[in-house]
């Protein structure tokens, strides 16, 4: 196979720019992903009762017993992404309706009579509508829950992936 220096360059391109988050904001979200759903966490599959009776059934099918036990824990394994995957979707992350909706101007006097009883300056006021600000963006650029919804389950799309593939593994193998 012939190497193509155009190729080689372009994929050189496209991997400077997939290299993941590179903000803190970013990396701290990204870091969180495992813990929402839970499909990092390793199962025992073989002690319920589901596996045996899986394992059994394709047995059935003339499959050895060292395959039949990869093919029923990559069907369990799937399933139990499309239960997490159904469930990010019945239930988005929340949006926060008093950040997204806040009028930060109107803000202003509001901010004014709390600091007051501090004795603290018009800056102090000035850098809290600024940090409200920066919150109210970081919140309305997470969208609705439609949008919020479908990146929750954009992220479970990959898991299902890897789902399909050690599955496919399995039942080719056998």
């Amino acid at each position: 196979m012939t190497t193509n220096p155009l190729r080689n360059h372009a994929n050189r391109c496209n991997a400077l720019k997939s290299t993941g988050p590179r903000s803190v904001a970013g990396k701290r979200a990204s870091s969180q992903n495992s813990r929402k759903h839970g499909l990092n966490s390793p199962l025992d599959f073989e002690s319920s009762s589901e596996f045996q009776a899986l394992v059994n059934l394709i047995a059935e099918e003339g499959f050895s017993a060292c395959v039949c036990a990869d093919i029923a824990a990559g069907l369990l394994n799937y399933r139990r992404v499309m239960d997490a995957y159904y469930e990010t979707y019945i239930s988005p992350e929340p949006v926060d309706e008093f950040m997204h909706d806040m009028d930060v101007k109107a803000s202003t006097p509001i901010f004014k009579e709390l600091l007051s009883s501090s004795g603290s300056k018009r800056q102090d006021v000035r850098k809290m509508a600024t940090f409200f600000a920066h919150m109210q963006r970081q919140e309305r650029r997470k969208g609705g829950l439609v949008s919020r919804r479908s990146a929750d389950t954009h992220k479970l799309i990959r898991y299902q992936r890897k789902g399909i593939a050690r599955l496919s593994g399995a039942i080719r193998q056998g």
